[in-house]
């Protein structure tokens, strides 16, 4: 998806599906980068910051910040751990703090405060500790609060509040605390000003709060007993960046240095592990409690036990050597067409006379020697070696996905996990995982996720994991009594008859609810009545497009399914919307495959479409008319080009009419 024309300097995960990113306008590119690479530059730059949120499930994005005037770019963007709020960093001004929900600035920093340079967001369970301090000490004033803040108190439960640790630009650390719309001073204590000095990395955990700084010392500074511990092993060489691994008791913590990484065990602060190498290293972090990657400077990632034995060697995911740029033709683009063409015509030795790319034809020729491989598949393997197009990739995959007999192979399994589609997969996979997914989340689920976990069990029809989640609802929670009532109401609604009259009363009560906004609890209804297609429909209605193809994939039938992604694809490609893309993979889903010919002749993947054309026709896939005969060794593009006319369906003899067009008018253009 194309977000903006500027280069995008940085992404933050806000969840498994959707992040934050941002970029700045590139007319002083390269001063930008070495200020920001340079701390000692004083030179003040600015530029004009654009923040952007992005749905990888819908390919939606939102532009939610954008610089009217020229500011000093963007350092880095910190998502809190609850999700709720967001920090973003500047070179030389204060920082920002933002709601996550309504995407709405909270506060802007006076430009009086000083510069902050390192921030971290607290733990959940460091939150806890601190509110339970903060109680413990204020439990007078708590009763003593009247009952006109009610609505506060209520607003309180639903926004945590989460704290944060920064250190500014002259060594000072400071903590705050985030409620709501309020901004306040932090209960971490902190360690005197001066005992830490030139701190370039922080992270957080239990009790401790740990400090890297430019002269390889680590720290650690207990906030209960206000202890402090420092320990050197690497003097003199800048630790980059320190992280404690996921696990609730798990207190290794993974050090980064130019050229080395380090794994600590925190609870005494010993030298659990090293590993030093001569590559530097450009990044690092956990991957799983007792997993790491790293990636080097030759662009390759590995992953390691906590003991630095490999579990896995990913090679070099820009093949920065592949091409040999100084030959006349540096045409990234006219040399994936003609790789493709190559492997199109099985003639891919040919490429070794017409490109200096030995070590592309030495890679494509070891990997396509197994015959197991078919054309699709290695069209799917090259479009991801050579890089030149996300979408081309993930179109090759999910195809291979889609046209693969053999369901239970490994390879098919794979294709899955790089098809970025759960709406490929067959409909009792996706069940089971989702049940899976969902009754995993059960066991983590935090006070304020309940109601989300709850609507998702009552929309799968698992009515019954919904009934003992009500069930288990604290007394003291607000919403207790209608929980209640709301297990009573799906206990008498699953044991009633079929055609009984409470239903009819129910979808009265439901549309009313959807009419008058309250959208989810009216689909609820719905769902518990079994009008699961009403209730897709009225999700559409509302703008809940990825919400309403979910439900009809875990309750719908096949046909009901792709009535219900048809109409959502149908919104994409709109004037308005113009997503054509994701409206092919929803249509791909739906082996609507005439419809994703339409569509693609109205984009630059010529060659792309043409190729899957071809591979829809000779493997039967779709039907053009009994009348139309192939021959192997013949030129696919001219004899489908002398037959046309014979195609029996008038618009599918416009689409292949336009497709071959196009087709053979872009080799005339490229000079194949």
């Amino acid at each position: 998806m194309a977000l903006t024309t500027n280069p995008i300097m940085g992404i933050e995960w806000i969840n498994l599906h959707s992040l934050i990113t941002w970029s700045y306008n590139s007319n002083m590119l390269s001063s930008v980068i070495e200020s920001l690479n340079n701390n000692q530059n004083k030179q003040q730059v600015l530029v004009k910051n654009d923040v952007f949120y992005v749905d990888l499930r819908t390919s939606e994005s939102a532009l939610i910040r954008k610089s009217q005037v020229e500011e000093s770019p963007i350092v880095s963007i910190k998502i809190s751990n609850l999700r709720q709020y967001m920090v973003i960093l500047f070179k030389e001004h204060p920082f920002e703090i933002w709601d996550l929900k309504s995407f709405s600035l909270i506060k802007k920093i006076s430009r009086k405060s000083p510069i902050i340079t390192i921030l971290e967001w607290c733990p959940h369970d460091f939150n806890k500790k601190l509110d339970l301090k903060t109680n413990a000490e204020s439990s007078d004033v708590a009763k003593a609060q009247s009952s006109d803040n009610e609505k506060h108190e209520n607003q309180s439960k639903i926004d945590q509040k989460e704290n944060l640790v920064c250190i500014d630009d002259s060594g000072l650390m400071y903590s705050f605390c985030v409620e709501s719309n309020y901004i306040k001073n932090g209960s971490i204590v902190l360690p005197e000003d001066g005992e830490l000095m030139n701190v370039t990395s922080i992270d957080l955990k239990n009790d401790f709060i740990v400090f890297g700084d430019s002269d390889g010392n680590l720290s650690r500074w207990n906030f209960i007993i206000r202890n402090l511990r420092t320990v050197s092993n690497q003097r003199g060489s800048e630790i980059k960046k320190i992280k404690f691994a996921p696990g609730k008791d798990n207190m290794l913590l993974l050090v980064q240095y130019t050229d080395t990484i380090q794994i600590y065990h925190m609870n005494n602060l010993d030298l659990f592990s090293e590993f030093r190498l001569k590559v530097k290293i450009l990044d690092s972090n956990w991957c799983s409690s007792d997993r790491l990657f790293i990636q080097f400077g030759d662009f390759s990632v590995k992953v390691y036990d906590v003991n630095f034995n490999v579990n896995f060697d990913y090679g070099q995911l820009m093949a920065p050597n592949l091409f040999n740029l100084n030959q006349k033709e540096t045409n990234l683009f006219k040399l994936k067409t003609l790789v493709f063409d190559r492997l199109y015509q099985n003639k891919l030795n040919d490429l070794s006379q017409e490109f200096n790319s030995s070590e592309l034809i030495k890679i494509l020729s070891e990997r396509f020697k197994n015959s197991s491989h078919n054309l699709i598949d290695q069209f799917a393997y090259t479009s991801a070696i050579i890089n030149m197009n996300g979408f081309e990739t993930k179109f090759w995959t999910q195809v291979c996905y889609l046209t693969d007999d053999n369901k239970d192979s490994n390879e098919r399994k794979f294709r899955k996990t790089l098809g970025y589609s759960s709406f490929v997969i067959d409909s009792s996979e996706f069940i089971s995982k989702e049940i899976e997914m969902l009754n995993l989340y059960r066991e983590k689920i935090e006070n304020q996720q309940l109601n989300s976990l709850l609507r998702d069990f009552i929309l799968a029809n698992q009515l019954d994991s919904a009934f003992n989640l009500l069930m288990d609802s604290d007394p003291i929670n607000e919403n207790y009594t209608n929980n209640l009532i709301k297990a009573c109401l799906m206990a008498s609604v699953k044991n009633s008859d079929e055609n009984s009259n409470a239903k009819t009363s129910i979808k009265l009560v439901a549309t009313n609810l959807i009419a008058n906004g309250m959208i989810y609890d009216g689909v609820e209804l719905l769902c518990l009545i079994g009008l699961v297609f009403d209730a897709c429909r009225y999700l559409q209605d509302n703008n809940e497009w990825e919400k309403a193809a979910w439900l009809a994939r875990m309750r719908l039938s096949e046909i009901e399914q792709q009535e219900i992604l048809k109409r959502w694809s149908e919104y994409l490609i709109s004037n308005t919307i113009n997503r054509k893309e994701s409206a092919i993979f929803l249509l791909l889903s739906c082996k609507a495959y005439w419809k994703v010919l339409e569509i693609l002749t109205d984009t630059n993947y010529i060659q792309l479409t043409f190729l899957f054309f071809h591979h829809l026709i000779c493997n039967k896939i779709i039907e053009i008319g009994e009348n139309i005969k192939f021959d192997q060794e013949k030129n696919f593009a001219e004899q489908i080009s002398n037959q046309i006319e014979l195609i029996e369906n008038s618009l599918h003899q416009a689409i292949a009419k336009k497709i071959v067009n196009n087709f053979l008018e872009f080799r005339k253009l490229l000079d194949f």
